[in-house]
């Protein structure tokens, strides 16, 4: 029954909310600007930077069916 009050007792800053879609949201917008300007190397890694948010959300996923 600790756990519900150990949630609400760790850090709630506007950072620990926001800063790991904060930096989703850049990187994928970074790849999509980079693939659509540039040719060549950009477009894989594009790709790439647009996938992390695809890795993230399957890693939280797996992490949350753990407990």
């Amino acid at each position: 029954m600790n756990r519900g009050k150990d949630l609400w007792r760790r850090d709630r800053s506007l950072w620990a909310v926001f800063g790991a879609p904060l930096v989703l949201a850049v990187l994928a917008l970074t790849g999509l600007v980079g693939a659509l300007l540039y040719d060549g190397l950009w477009d894989g890694f594009g790709a790439a930077l647009l996938a992390t948010a695809v890795v993230a959300v399957v890693l939280a996923r797996v992490r949350f069916r753990r407990r």
